[in-house]
C-alpha cells in the first residue's frame, strides 16, 4: 500500500480539503494544522516564525517536532520533503507551496523537477512533473493545463483543445501554454524527456 503524506505550508492561510494520508506541518504550517484540530505525523522547521505559545499549540497536535537550525543549506520545505521520502511516503502533496515568497515558490518547482513523487497544490494550481511513458489525464476543478519542457523533450497531447503529435520541446518553448482538455479522459505522452505540468483555475 502506498504512503500518502500531504506537507502543509505556512505561505497561505487556507487549508487543504480533507486528505486521505497523514499530516506533516512545515513551521508556520504546523500552527495552521494544529488550529485546525488535525493531527500531524511530524512537524518541522526552524518556528522562527512563530511564538512559544504557538510553539506549545503545536505541540498538543504533533506526534513528533523537528526543530532545524535557521542557518541552513536548504528551505524548511524541502527538509520537510527529504524526511518524509526518508520515512517512506510515495506519494506526497505540498499545500501552499505557491504562494508568498517567489524565491520559495520557485524553489519548490524546482523541488517538483526533482522529485517526480511530489505534488505542488493550492487552491489556484497544481505543479508536477512527468517522465518518458504515457500519462492520463482527467478533469478537475482547475480546466486549464500547460505543459514546459524541463530538458529537450518530445510530446503528444491527445483529447486536448489544442492537440500536439510528436511536438519538439526545448527549455525555452512556450507553445505548451494554457490547453484544456476536451474528453474525458486525455493523455499526455512524453516520448522523450522531462516535462513540467501545471494546472490552474482563474480566480
Amino acid at each position: 500500500m502506498v504512503k500518502k503524506a500531504i506537507l502543509v505550508c505556512g505561505w497561505q492561510n487556507d487549508f487543504p480539503p480533507l486528505f486521505d494520508g497523514a499530516y506533516i506541518g512545515i513551521d508556520r504550517g504546523a500552527l495552521l494544522c494544529a488550529r485546525k484540530g488535525i493531527r500531524m505525523e511530524f512537524a518541522i522547521g526552524d518556528f522562527d516564525s512563530i511564538d512559544d505559545v504557538d510553539i506549545a499549540k503545536v505541540r498538543l497536535y504533533a506526534n513528533e517536532i523537528i526543530v532545524l537550525d535557521p542557518i541552513k543549506d536548504v528551505s524548511d520545505a524541502e527538509a520537510a520533503l527529504v524526511e518524509t521520502i526518508t520515512r517512506g511516503y510515495a506519494e506526497i502533496v505540498l499545500w501552499g507551496a505557491l504562494g508568498g515568497r517567489f524565491d520559495h515558490a520557485l524553489v519548490n518547482v524546482k523541488l517538483a523537477q526533482r522529485y517526480a513523487c511530489l505534488h505542488l497544490l493550492d487552491t489556484q494550481n497544481e505543479v508536477y512533473a512527468l517522465k518518458e511513458g504515457i500519462h492520463l489525464i482527467y478533469p478537475n476543478e482547475k480546466p486549464y493545463i500547460s505543459i514546459f519542457a524541463l530538458e529537450e523533450s518530445e510530446v503528444s497531447l491527445i483529447g486536448f483543445e489544442y492537440p500536439l503529435i510528436n511536438a519538439f520541446f526545448t527549455v525555452d518553448t512556450t507553445l505548451g501554454l494554457s490547453n484544456r482538455l476536451i474528453a474525458k479522459k486525455a493523455q499526455i505522452t512524453v516520448h522523450k524527456g522531462k516535462i513540467l505540468v501545471v494546472r490552474s483555475i482563474d480566480q
